[in-house]
């Protein structure tokens, strides 16, 4: 379990909810900018803020991690030659991004690599 598994299933929860950053962000007293580095997995959710975010969708801790563990189970199932698609698709996508635009996706990728 990761940041970046934990912000994915607050992310869901509050878009379940029709809810804006901005809106959860006033219900845990966390900052807009806070909730987004939370969900995108920049930043660690501590166990006060989790617990708060747990309290305003009525969930409790337990049922919380179910959520994220059930989240981290869900796997793309892919053959290879779509795989192969994927990765010329996604090697002309990186072609066009600026140096800076590739530093950013790397560190956004980082979370992933094992």
């Amino acid at each position: 379990m990761n940041a970046v598994s934990i912000g994915r299933t607050i992310r869901s929860l509050r878009k379940q909810n029709n809810m804006s950053m901005q809106e959860l962000g006033d219900k845990v007293a966390l900052s807009q900018a806070s909730i987004s580095r939370l969900e995108s997995g920049v930043t660690d959710i501590n166990f006060a803020q989790l617990s708060n975010v747990c309290e305003v969708f009525e969930l409790t801790l337990t049922e919380f991690f179910a959520m994220v563990e059930k989240q981290m189970d869900l796997k793309l199932d892919v053959s290879p030659v779509e795989a192969k698609t994927i990765d010329d698709k996604l090697i002309d996508l990186i072609q066009q991004l600026s140096d800076d635009q590739k530093k950013g996706l790397y560190v956004l990728l980082q979370p992933y690599i094992k």
